[in-house]
C-alpha cells in the first residue's frame, strides 16, 4: 500500500481530535461569576458645633424701673433662652456708657454693642424720624398705630435703611404713648394760650409750638423736673407715664389733652458691625424678634401711662380737654409742620410726603 495515502487518514485524526480536545496548553474553564456589588455606608450626619458664646454690652438711656428698660429686660432674657444661653447681654442702665444726644453716633462707633438711642438728636440723617414726630395726631389706641406703622414700613423700605445707613440695625420698632402738654402756673385751655409761653420741645415740637404762638426750648428729660419746679419753663410736651416716672406730676399743675403720637420709632437698636459679625444662628434669633420687642414695649409703655394718669389724679392736677375747633387748630399747626419736613424729604429724593399721606390714609381706614 501507498504509505501517503495512509498517512492521510491518521493525519484528518489528529485534526479532528485536536478540534475536539483542545489544542495542547489551552483551558476551556467557565468564567467565575462578578463580584457582589460593595456595600457603601454613609456615615451619619454630624452635628456642626455650636457657636462660641458671645456677651454683648446694652447702653441703656433710662433708669432700670423704667418700661423701656424692663422690656429691654425681657427681651435680654428671651435672646439667652433662645440661644441656649450662648448669646448673653449685659445692660448699664442711666446713660452709663452715653447720653441721649449723642447716643446714636456713639452706638454706631461700638461704644455700647447695642442698646437704647435716638436718630431726634443725630447731627446728620434720621431724616424720617426727625420729621414724624406729630404724625399721629389724635390717635392713642397702640393697636391702631402698630397696624398702620406694619404697613408702611413693609411699604417703604426706607424708613429703616436710615438707620442701617447710619450704622445701627434696628431691634425693635416700639411705639411711643401719645404726648400730651403739662404746664405750671398758666393752664393750655384755648389754642390762644399758647401764645408767649415757653415749653420744653424738640425738632419738629418747636415748629409746631412756633406756629401756635410759643417758645421751644431743649432740655433734657433728666433736667425737665427742676425747670418746671423752678419755672423757667411753662409746660413741657410729655407722655402721662413721665408724670411718674419722672415725677413731673408732683409739680404741674394742669395737663392739656393733645394726643399726638409720633412714629414708632427705631429707639433700640445694634452697632451694625456687631450685628454682622454675630453668627447666623444668633442674628436669625435677633430678627425673629424685632415684633416680639416692639409689641412688647407698647404694652409696657401703655400701662405705665395708666399709671402716670393715676399719678396726676393722685396730686390733683387738672385735666383739660379743648374745644373741638381749638384741638383742629392744634393739629393743623401739626400737619403743617411734617408737610413742610416731609416736602424737604422729598427734595432729596425720598418719598416723605407719600409716606405721611399713607400714615393719614391708613389712620383713617383702622380708627
Amino acid at each position: 500500500m501507498n504509505k501517503k495515502l495512509l498517512l492521510i487518514p491518521l493525519a484528518l485524526l489528529l485534526i479532528i481530535s485536536m478540534v475536539v480536545i483542545g489544542c495542547p496548553g489551552e483551558t476551556t474553564t467557565t468564567p467565575p461569576p462578578p463580584p457582589p456589588p460593595t456595600k457603601t455606608t454613609t456615615p451619619p450626619p454630624t452635628t456642626p458645633p455650636p457657636p462660641e458664646p458671645v456677651t454683648l454690652s446694652f447702653g441703656g438711656l433710662w433708669p432700670p424701673f423704667h418700661p423701656f428698660s424692663v422690656a429691654t429686660m425681657e427681651w435680654i432674657d428671651k435672646v439667652a433662652a433662645e440661644t441656649d444661653g450662648l448669646l448673653t447681654i449685659e445692660p448699664f442702665w442711666g446713660g452709663a456708657l452715653y447720653g441721649s444726644r449723642d447716643s446714636a453716633t456713639e452706638l454706631a462707633k461700638g461704644v455700647a454693642d447695642c442698646g437704647d438711642y435716638s436718630g431726634a438728636y443725630a447731627p446728620a440723617g434720621f431724616g424720617f424720624e426727625k420729621a414724624m414726630r406729630l404724625s399721629f395726631q389724635g390717635v392713642y389706641e397702640k393697636e391702631v398705630i402698630m397696624q398702620v406703622w406694619d404697613e408702611v414700613l413693609a411699604k417703604f423700605p426706607e424708613l429703616e435703611t436710615e438707620h442701617t445707613d447710619a450704622g445701627i440695625k434696628v431691634l425693635a420698632w416700639g411705639p411711643i404713648p401719645p404726648y400730651q402738654v403739662v404746664n405750671v402756673g398758666k393752664p393750655i385751655r384755648t389754642v390762644d394760650d399758647f401764645q408767649g409761653q415757653v415749653f420744653k420741645t424738640t425738632g419738629d415740637w418747636a415748629k409746631m409750638v412756633a406756629y401756635l404762638g410759643g417758645e421751644g426750648q431743649t432740655i433734657g428729660m433728666g433736667d425737665t423736673y427742676t425747670a418746671l419746679q423752678k419755672n423757667t419753663i411753662d409746660g413741657a410736651f410729655v407722655t402721662y407715664e413721665t408724670c411718674k416716672t419722672f415725677k413731673f406730676a408732683e409739680v404741674v399743675d394742669y395737663i392739656t389733652v393733645l394726643d399726638i403720637a409720633s412714629a414708632p420709632a427705631g429707639h433700640w437698636g445694634m452697632c451694625l458691625d456687631v450685628y454682622n459679625d454675630l453668627p447666623p444662628e444668633f442674628q436669625k434669633v435677633i430678627d425673629d424678634n424685632v415684633d416680639w420687642f416692639g409689641l412688647r414695649v407698647a404694652d409696657l409703655t401703655y400701662a405705665a401711662d395708666i399709671e402716670g394718669i393715676a399719678e396726676l389724679e393722685a396730686n390733683g392736677v387738672e385735666f383739660i380737654n379743648l374745644s373741638p375747633l381749638d384741638l383742629a387748630f392744634v393739629y393743623a399747626a401739626a400737619d403743617t409742620t411734617i408737610r413742610e419736613e416731609m416736602a424737604e424729604l422729598d427734595a432729596q429724593g425720598l418719598p416723605g410726603t407719600a409716606v405721611y399721606n399713607e400714615i393719614c390714609a391708613l389712620i383713617k381706614k383702622y380708627s
